[in-house]
């Protein structure tokens, strides 16, 4: 199982490596270019910029704190590949966290109103630099009406001065909804903190990250969307693979790239300086 994971692992690398070659090399991400390459970029362009969300949780035994990073650095990536312009920004790697989460070891929380202000502040340090269209994206349940309400204040704001905030939640709500019901209809212990598909994306994007021999069910109330237990899982991971991962994460690429292309066809001002 290992050396069949290394060998697909090796073989999305490469898939990765020959596209990043055909567009000339260039990174989807910010953080990999100069300040100079990144004014050149907008000068000649006009990139929407992904602001992607993580966080760092602890998710019972079985999978690492950083989870939701890993899967966000390759969907962003995925779907900026897929846009015909975009860039990514750095991965904000923290988020709000319920308090019975916060217990467990390793888990970093912000409370709601620092959420909200840290990606407001890089949103509005991203526009001030040239950027005209900014898009807030999360893989955390918590983030989501915040970042709701930050892209909707922002985009009110700065609409009339040429720049569009957008917040894109199909890849996570309408996404998580198709893969749910589709577990469902299989027999499965469809949702949970740790269950099927939380710790089959996981694997698909690092396996290393996943702990298999520590596969236990948590509560599987509420189609295992209920309380966690005492070990901070509900649903259930067992039977969780890196190819169940991996069509999971291909919808949920193709659902946020989809409403990205509707919001920036809605008229987006963008005039590249």
């Amino acid at each position: 199982m290992h050396k069949r994971h290394r060998l697909l692992i090796g073989a999305l690398l490469l898939a990765s490596t020959s596209a990043l070659e055909a567009r000339g090399g260039a990174s989807a991400f910010v953080e990999d270019y100069t300040s100079a390459e990144l004014h050149t970029r907008l000068a000649s362009n006009c990139p929407v910029l992904l602001v992607f969300s993580g966080g760092t949780e602890a998710t019972g035994p079985h999978i690492a704190l950083g989870k939701h990073n890993l899967r966000v650095r390759a969907y962003a990536e995925a779907i900026a590949r897929r846009m015909d312009d975009a860039l990514v920004a750095p991965v904000l790697p923290f988020a709000p966290n319920s308090p019975e989460l916060q217990r467990f070891p390793g888990t970093i929380t912000l409370d709601d109103a620092t959420f909200s202000r840290v990606n407001e502040e890089v949103v509005r340090s991203m526009i001030a630099s040239g950027f005209r269209s900014v898009a807030l994206l999360s893989d955390h349940f918590n983030s989501q009406p915040i970042l709701a309400e930050v892209a909707s204040r922002l985009d009110a704001e700065f609409k009339p001065n040429g720049a569009r905030v957008f917040f894109v939640s199909d890849g996570y709500a309408k996404a998580r909804q198709q893969i749910e019901a589709e577990l469902k209809k299989a027999g499965r212990v469809p949702g949970g903190h740790g269950g099927l598909w939380d710790t089959a994306e996981t694997m698909a994007v690092r396996p290393a990250a996943v702990r298999p021999k520590e596969f236990r069910p948590g509560t599987v109330a509420d189609d295992g969307n209920g309380d966690l237990d005492a070990r901070g899982v509900s649903g259930d991971p067992r039977g969780a693979t890196a190819e169940m991962g991996r069509r999971f994460a291909a919808i949920r690429i193709r659902l946020a790239s989809e409403q990205l292309r509707g919001l920036l066809r809605s008229g987006t001002p963008c005039r590249p300086r």
